[in-house]
């Protein structure tokens, strides 16, 4: 007889390319997947995946995929509808950048949690480029990031809301003026920019090149807190998100500058699988958002 269990095996051991990988999303050990393929190979009457790879589909499992696919959908939409999520009781990959997790990420693991109780939740921290092919591969089943400019089936998106950003330097390294500073002044000075597969940095060296304006020298840090310290220490002028270094500048280590080359602020969104688990993840997502300083107050909802 077959089980989902059974199905699940197969469909994340052809997923993930390992019955390791497998094992772990599943909270399996891999002789409990073997196993389980072996018993649906027996019921079946087919061998699933190539004997001599172990981790490809024959012909058959090919077949197959899309109706095991659409039976585990199945099985968590009965389980939304008859108001039962909060019994998932399975793991949850999902990837967020770094300002998500300096901000509403405590918040967001907070609601997931308490919605529901039983999940195994397995953030990750790491830039939009390096998150993306995770998720194209199914290993993770949302992403939190900048809006990119094409989704793939099965794959849909939810807007969450914007960060906002400003040219930031150590107050006086800039000559003080009640105007714009052209943005030629600010390139005299050493460019304090973020990673370079970041989407923030891709942008903001476009619009530059746009501008035929090249900065001093550029100094690339993958951590916007120490872009912010490398600002304050007077080491250059960096382009950080307004709400969040506002602490900064209300502390007088950095000040704002208002400059003739602002970038349109920067759209986040939920990419997530098509099920309902993930449908709902997002929308809780959604919720929590905001780019300020996250403090713990109830459900880690900022005050």
């Amino acid at each position: 007889m077959l089980t989902l269990k059974q199905i699940e095996a197969v469909y994340w051991v052809h997923t993930l390319g390992s019955f390791h990988a497998a094992a772990q999303r599943l909270n399996a050990t891999q002789s409990t997947i073997s196993k389980r393929i072996q018993t649906l190979e027996d019921a079946l009457g087919v061998e699933l995946f190539d004997a001599a790879t172990r981790t490809q589909l024959t012909i058959k499992g090919r077949e197959l995929l899309a109706d095991f696919e659409r039976m585990l959908e199945l099985q968590q939409s009965v389980i939304s509808r008859v108001g039962a999520e909060g019994s998932y009781s399975g793991r949850f990959s999902f990837g967020v950048t770094e300002m998500v997790a300096l901000t509403w990420l405590p918040g967001l693991i907070g609601r997931i949690q308490q919605v529901y109780p039983e999940i195994v939740l397995e953030p990750k921290v790491d830039l939009t480029t390096s998150l993306w092919p995770q998720m194209m591969s199914r290993r993770l089943d949302l992403v939190i990031c900048p809006a990119v400019d094409a989704l793939a089936p099965p794959f849909a998106s939810i807007p969450l809301g914007y960060m906002d950003s400003v040219w930031m330097c150590r107050p006086g390294l800039v000559p003080a003026t009640q105007g714009v500073v052209p943005v030629q002044t600010l390139m005299e000075h050493p460019l304090l920019v973020y990673s370079e597969g970041s989407l923030l940095h891709q942008g903001l060296l476009r619009a530059l090149a746009a501008m035929r304006l090249r900065p001093k020298s550029t100094v690339v840090c993958n951590s916007m807190i120490a872009l912010a310290e490398l600002a304050s220490a007077g080491l250059g002028v960096a382009y950080l998100p307004r709400e969040y270094f506002s602490a900064y500048i209300r502390s007088n280590e950095l000040c704002a500058v208002q400059t003739n080359l602002a970038l349109p602020p920067l759209e986040y969104v939920a990419v997530h699988a098509n099920n309902a688990i993930s449908r709902h993840i997002a929308e809780l997502a959604r919720q929590q958002c905001h780019f300020g300083r996250w403090r713990r107050n109830g459900l880690g909802v900022p005050r």
